[in-house]
């Protein structure tokens, strides 16, 4: 009987386990693009410089600083390309200290005219 009240009381747990541990994670935002503010959304390649798979539209990452760099499909609709792309501009990682239950969107601000002054923002944080 004992064994049987403790896999219960176990199993009662398990979800509050479960919860606090996701507490101690953030939630990442990627592919949310803010146009006319010349946000592109980006698609993430890189966490504290080893490369990943993660979900487009959005992952968790465990609380603390992290750099994230990844690539962006820039949407001219609303802030024109000027200039010639010589490609010698890489997006640069953006380092971030993530704190636990918040949510970050993420995304790569081309708003300045000189595409080397380019670069990803946290351009939006929730509770």
């Amino acid at each position: 009987m004992k064994s049987f009240k403790f896999a219960l009381l176990t199993l009662l747990l398990l979800p509050l386990a479960i919860q606090a541990e996701e507490v101690k994670q953030a939630k990442i935002i990627t592919s949310v693009e803010q146009s006319a503010n010349c946000i592109a959304a980006i698609e993430v390649n890189q966490i504290d410089g080893k490369e990943v798979k993660v979900q487009k539209l959005g992952f968790s990452i465990n609380a603390g600083k992290h750099a994230i760099s990844g690539r962006a499909l820039i949407n001219d609709s609303f802030c024109k390309v000027t200039g010639v792309d010589t490609g010698n501009n890489p997006i640069m990682p953006i380092e971030v200290d993530f704190e636990a239950g918040k949510t970050y969107y993420i995304g790569y601000d081309h708003k300045a005219n000189l595409r080397k002054d380019w670069k990803l923002v946290v351009w939006k944080v929730e509770d």
